[in-house]
């Protein structure tokens, strides 16, 4: 079993994803059998785990289920997150760039993404909108903007604190944070297992898949030593994803 997860970790991920599948319209025959097939193949070591992403692939759920992530996802969280935006928007790490379109399409004129050179090969990201690539020095003040966006960022950072912390000095008065919160039902093993599915057998993204998983209260106290926070949302179901989000808000 790798990645340290107990037996019961990936059935229940199994699991999840199968509701996940029913929930969100991805036509899947059998699913159960097959969400557990893929998911316990995906925890038995390389050579299974590669055999789990060839059946997503060759089912046609891979493809499926990442139209609902660029599209479906793209468009809950962006209708989630723009009544809090105050223009212009950093989009601090912003994947493959389908939650700024979305936005965007929303009637969010100024907005700027960052992203780590070379983590994710296919991007959304339309082109009208601005783009630096990131780096850790990165001098977030340049970009003048009054709202950050970190869309489940955080707990992909080995040292999200050092990010807080660059992010604290360009003075950005606003923040709006998406993140995946541990709970009684969704534990730190779990939410670890679904990073490396997500990023490795689902896809293949070069993004950390690091032990920075916190309950809603742990990531409300560590956001509160930059600002004072908001809680806009404990949990909320989001297309394609297995679990809850929750979104927070930060002011300087």
């Amino acid at each position: 079993m790798s990645g340290g997860e107990d037996a019961s970790v990936p059935r229940a991920f199994g699991r999840a994803m199968a509701e996940l599948w029913a929930r969100d319209g991805i036509g899947v025959e059998e699913p159960g059998a097959i969400a557990e097939t893929v998911a316990v193949s995906f925890a038995a070591g390389e050579d299974r785990a590669r055999s789990a992403s060839d059946l997503l692939i060759r089912s046609g759920i891979r493809a499926r289920w990442n139209d609902v992530l660029r599209h479906r996802r793209a468009a809950a969280l962006a209708e989630r997150i723009r009544p809090f935006v105050a223009e212009p928007l950093l989009d601090v790490l912003a994947g493959d760039g389908s939650i700024c379109g979305a936005l965007a399409d929303r009637g969010v004129a100024r907005l700027t993404a960052t992203e780590r050179a070379g983590a994710y090969a296919e991007s959304s990201l339309p082109p009208a909108i601005a783009f630096q690539p990131f780096a850790d020095d990165l001098d977030f003040a340049q970009f003048g903007a009054s709202t950050a966006l970190l869309s489940t960022v955080l707990h992909h950072e080995p040292d999200p604190i050092r990010l807080l912390d660059t992010l604290a000095r360009a003075a950005i008065p606003r923040w709006i944070v998406v993140e995946n919160c541990v709970t009684e039902e969704y534990s730190r093993t779990f939410h670890q297992f679904a990073d490396r599915f997500f990023n490795s057998c689902l896809n293949d993204f070069d993004v950390a898949c690091v032990e920075q998983h916190r309950t809603l209260v742990e990531w409300s106290e560590l956001l509160a030593r930059y600002g004072s926070v908001t809680i806009a949302d404990a949990a909320f179901t989001v297309p394609g994803i297995p679990f809850p989000y929750s979104l927070l808000i930060v002011r300087m």
